[in-house]
């Protein structure tokens, strides 16, 4: 009775939107601890199967395809605004026609890209780019052709995940990305016992997963809970589309940045240090992910209230929020502190004597998992509100910036892989002085100008 009353006044207390908030949260934190364990789990299965050389090679497969993988041209974050704002007004019917509309557009413009991308991989020299073995060129060439294909369906099947966005159930988002984390795990430790190392079989088993999972989610919903959202090419407008696309285009702008951002440093890596230095890279990413992952729990439920509170005009209630944010955010900021001061003992447990981690560049890893983790506390907030137009043209110079300043880092100042990471920290300090300005200022209705577009 005791922890029932407890429940209560901590889970049951404040607004509607506050209590479905504080719920989804407490499950996506449940669902990303036993996904960030899953992870932990395959990335040393993952080298052992494959050995250094051939899994740094399809991390950096992933990061290039993760570029084909955002050229909806903005149509999944302008569904889920526009979707949003349409249950925020009990319109069913525009609801639908975002969706059917949304899915036509995507699904017309990755049957191209798909096409495009994988007559394209039979003729680039895989491995004379990446430096690699002549000998695993036809396996590269395989898994690119897998890895454009996987991507092309999991970014049209995962428009299933904008709905429950803009009904704020991020936590059911998070449980299917478990599901998917649990079975690519299976699938490794399947691979480990039956066969012999080969790329060509674990980037089926990435296909598989994550592919198909998405998939069988959307047509079980979709037949079921979601019958009334559910495509159809009779609601497909050009209207639609066009209300799509004038945010959209903005997001996809400020996507395709923060991939030239976040998603090039395996590229850059390899082609200025060693493709060796992919796996230090990228284990310390993922071991400083965890409060990554935490901080993104509590945000992503801000992008989807905002969207409500702000079409709402609960001021009072968004301004609540972003305090509580910030304090939270000051707590991942210790807790990264905490989590640099433990790493060597972490990375001996985890890794063994797999791959040393330098001192240096876990820390900044952490410094620059801190910054993202600032600037997108505020963007979230601007993207609910839909007054983007700063924040894109910030998210663009970033981009322009952080390439020449990470080799420049690397390179020249001969930073080696603490210079490209450097070079991301540095491209995004325009956007962590800019973005909380713009949220104190909509907060405060002053907007006017580039701050109010």
């Amino acid at each position: 009775m005791r922890l029932k009353g407890l429940w209560q006044r901590l889970m049951e207390k404040g607004h509607e939107r506050t209590i479905r908030a504080k719920k989804n949260i407490l499950l996506s934190m449940v669902y990303k601890a036993l996904g960030i364990l899953i992870g932990f789990a395959y990335f040393p299965l993952s080298i052992t199967y494959l050995g250094e050389e051939k899994f740094g090679i399809f991390l950096v497969m992933v990061s290039m395809v993760d570029w084909f993988a955002e050229f909806d041209i903005g149509i999944g974050n302008g569904l889920r605004n526009r979707l949003g704002e349409a249950i925020a007004d009990d319109n069913e019917e525009e609801a639908r026609g975002y969706i059917s509309t949304a899915y036509f557009a995507l699904g017309s413009i990755f049957s191209g890209i798909s096409i495009i991308a994988v007559g394209a991989s039979f003729i680039i020299p895989w491995a004379d780019w990446l430096e690699a073995d002549p000998s695993l060129d036809r396996q590269i060439m395989i898994l690119a052709i897998l890895l454009f294909g996987a991507f092309a369906i999991n970014f049209v099947a995962s428009m299933i995940y904008q709905i429950f966005y803009a009904l704020q159930r991020i936590a059911m988002v998070n449980l299917f990305g478990l599901i998917t984390k649990v079975s690519f795990l299976a699938l490794i430790i399947l691979l480990m016992f039956t066969t012999e190392e080969s790329l060509i079989l674990y980037g089926a088993a990435k296909t598989f997963t994550f592919a198909f999972i998405p998939l069988a989610i959307g047509v079980f919903y979709f037949r079921n809970e979601f019958n009334k959202y559910r495509p159809s090419l009779k609601l497909v407008k050009r209207s639609y589309f066009d209300k799509l696309f004038s945010l959209g285009f903005q997001f996809f702008i400020i996507k395709i940045s923060m991939i030239i951002i976040h998603q090039t440093n395996n590229i850059l890596i390899a082609k200025f240090v060693a493709i060796e230095e992919v796996l230090i890279y990228e284990a310390a990413y993922k071991y400083l992910s965890i409060f990554l992952l935490v901080f993104v729990i509590f945000t992503n439920q801000l992008w989807s209230a905002s969207v409500e509170a702000y079409r709402k005009g609960d001021m009072e209630w968004m301004k609540n929020t972003v305090k509580n944010v910030v304090r939270i955010w000051f707590g991942t900021v210790l807790l990264s502190a905490f989590m640099v001061l433990i790493a060597p003992l972490f990375y001996k447990l985890w890794l063994g004597e797999k791959i040393e981690i330098p001192m240096a560049v876990t820390i900044i890893v952490a410094i620059s998992v801190s910054v993202t983790n600032w600037v997108n506390l505020f963007n979230l907030v601007v993207n609910g509100t839909g007054k983007i137009r700063l924040q894109m043209y910030a998210w663009v110079i970033a981009s322009l910036l952080n390439i020449p300043m990470s080799i420049f880092f690397a390179t020249t100042m001969e930073f080696g892989t603490v210079g490209i990471v450097l070079g991301t920290v540095v491209s995004m300090i325009p956007l962590a002085i800019l973005s909380p300005i713009q949220v104190v200022m909509i907060l405060k209705n002053k907007t006017k100008g580039i701050w109010d577009k």
